[in-house]
């Protein structure tokens, strides 16, 4: 039984996959706002949209992306408690080690749709699933060991669901000189890009309030309340601006703000869900009684918006004839299905072993909500054309048994 609570926990907060810019982002775990050009230079940097080919196409379905992840449970660790037919204090505590306050996972999925670049413009479209999910400690502390204290509640902030879906269609210009910056100094380019976004589906949670309480007066009682919201179809905008200076032949640094009013209004269908469940003063001497109250509603909403949050993006990279190292950091201004708040530094090397096989390393540090992240990326290049695929692995340096999530990527890009 307490086998199948954690599983059903952690099926609940896989319900749907989540976000990337682009799949080859992968290949250097998140630092690849300098390096992005081209085509995917719409959801990088604007600004660096000149810096590639003359033309490049994006092959439909090539460029594709997808992970899952969450903060405490490895895959060694998850076969061993389904080995279990009994799970030891040692074992309760493996499992609730690394849960720092809650058990947080979250998915990963982009795919190429189209794109064509010329000069310095761009046009694209792809599509995007985002989510993520979480579910208290206590609540997992409660389910392995029963109550071992008189009051146990529960919080929004740890017990939550969200996810959202949607294809873009976007349109990006780059390389535009910033006037009067005196030639003696490094010169800054700006560039800007638009989607117009069209929704799928949108779920989060809207409310949520739990407690368990037991003493030998009053008996034991609890109560679990949720409402959630669904969207279905809708359209919306988001927009991004970035600016890039070659401070040296060797070095170059960027800067980006995306998700400038960035926002998906829900029309098709809407609608709001709740359940509950409540009982009273129950003892041991009525436990096959029907002790519980509970019920469930749905009805049909107005039409509402998805907000999502500004998110800040700065870069800087070396470079090299035979490779390149980058470092970004990336900072959402506020929680959402899309972004975090908290702030993420990630590091990636490019090495050209010969100017055929371009190998890639990428590592994002981690943090309570989001998981070390190591990668590593192989390609192909042929003149203007490289298709490549790339591994990851979280919380751990190879991707196995120890690893807390696995992403795996494919990328093809074609210049003529």
């Amino acid at each position: 039984m307490k086998k199948l609570i954690i599983f059903a926990a952690i099926v609940c907060c896989f319900a749907s996959l989540g976000a990337l810019s682009t799949a080859r982002s992968i290949f250097f775990a998140d630092s690849y706002m300098l390096r992005a050009s081209g085509i995917e230079a719409n959801y990088w940097n604007p600004a660096k949209l000149s810096r590639s080919s003359p033309k490049e196409i994006w092959v439909p379905l090539s460029d594709f992306g997808i992970f899952v992840a969450n903060n405490s449970m490895n895959l060694d660790t998850y076969n061993f408690v389904v080995s279990r037919d009994t799970l030891q204090t040692a074992d309760k505590e493996r499992i609730l080690r690394d849960m720092d306050g809650a058990l947080r996972i979250s998915g990963g999925g982009n795919m190429s749709l189209f794109g064509f670049s010329w000069g310095n413009q761009a046009i694209s479209s792809s599509m995007n699933a985002y989510a993520k999910g979480a579910i208290s400690e206590k609540f997992l502390r409660l389910a392995l060991y029963g109550n071992l204290e008189d009051e146990y509640i529960f919080y929004e902030s740890n017990n939550n669901a969200s996810s959202i879906a949607f294809t873009d269609i976007t349109y990006g210009m780059g390389d535009i000189l910033i006037p009067w910056i005196p030639e003696d100094l490094p010169q800054v380019k700006a560039g800007f890009s638009a989607s117009f976004l069209a929704g799928l589906y949108n779920v989060s949670t809207q409310d949520y309030e739990g407690y368990f309480t037991s003493d030998l007066d009053s008996g034991a009682s609890f109560h679990q309340q949720i409402n959630a919201r669904v969207g279905l179809g809708g359209f919306g905008f988001k927009s991004m601006l970035g600016v890039h200076s070659e401070i040296t032949d060797y070095l170059e640094a960027g800067i980006t703000l995306d998700n400038i009013f960035g926002m998906i209004s829900w029309q098709m269908h809407n609608e709001l869900f709740g359940f509950y469940a409540t009982a009273d003063s129950v003892y041991a001497a009525n436990v096959d009684e029907d002790i519980v109250d509970y019920d469930d509603f749905s009805e049909e909403i107005d039409s509402f918006s998805s907000s999502l949050a500004p998110e800040l993006r700065m870069a800087v990279m070396y470079k090299h004839r035979y490779g390149s190292l980058s470092m970004d950091w990336v900072q959402g201004f506020r929680e959402s299905s899309v972004t975090n708040a908290t702030g993420r530094l990630s590091f990636g090397a490019s090495v050209l072993p010969t100017p055929m096989i371009p190998l890639s390393l990428g590592v994002s540090l981690g943090s309570s909500r989001v998981p070390l992240k190591v990668s590593y990326g192989i390609g192909l290049r042929i003149k203007h054309t490289e298709f490549g695929m790339a591994l990851q692995s979280f919380d751990s340096i190879i991707p196995g048994s120890s690893s807390k999530g696995v992403a795996f990527a494919t990328s093809m890009r074609i210049g003529f």
